[in-house]
């Protein structure tokens, strides 16, 4: 997961669901990367994150310039779990670097996902949804987990390439000044 770690981008659910799936998975790592925000009110304390750490929930990545690094290894699939969004940009991101995503069934985070092609939507704040997907990512076979990333990537040039978004903005403009 790439997320500022807060409640309301589901952290809660995430360590909720990484703990099923670690049930199932002994040895398979279930990571977080994001900046901890205790002065907002939906924060997750450090405390609790390095609880969950102890526990062997997850394992907490801390803080980096460069997201990328951590994308482009074997296996990655980006979750996120959010309440509310705009159009998530860890998402869009993910696509574009060919990671499939697993994400709530919300405005923002469903426009980055066709079900079973390039990753799972999941239903919010529901753990056993969240973890259900994971599990169904990890038994995909090598073969289909590649078609994923390769579709991720195709839906980032299809939806989410700069010049097609520029467009959109010029046309709402020139809709606007008519």
């Amino acid at each position: 997961m790439v997320a500022r770690v807060l409640y309301d981008k589901g952290y809660q659910e995430y360590v909720d669901a990484a703990e099923i799936v670690k049930k199932k998975y002994l040895n398979i790592d279930i990571e977080l990367l994001g900046p901890l925000d205790e002065t907002s009110p939906m924060g997750v304390p450090k405390s609790v994150v390095e609880q969950d750490v102890k526990a062997n929930k997850i394992k907490y990545l801390g803080v980096t310039n460069d997201v990328p690094s951590y994308l482009r290894r074997d296996g990655v699939v980006v979750v996120v779990s959010s309440y509310h969004e705009g159009l998530n940009r860890s998402l869009m991101e993910a696509c574009a670097m060919a990671r499939p995503v697993i994400t709530t069934n919300i405005a923002g985070c469903r426009e980055t996902v066709e079900q079973g092609v390039n990753g799972y939507i999941v239903i919010p704040k529901d753990k056993q949804s969240l973890a259900e997907a994971m599990i169904r990512f990890i038994e995909l076979p090598q073969k289909e987990k590649q078609e994923m990333a390769e579709n991720s990537y195709r839906k980032a040039v299809r939806c989410f390439d700069v010049k097609i978004v520029l467009k959109k903005y010029d046309e709402i403009i020139s809709e606007l000044i008519s």
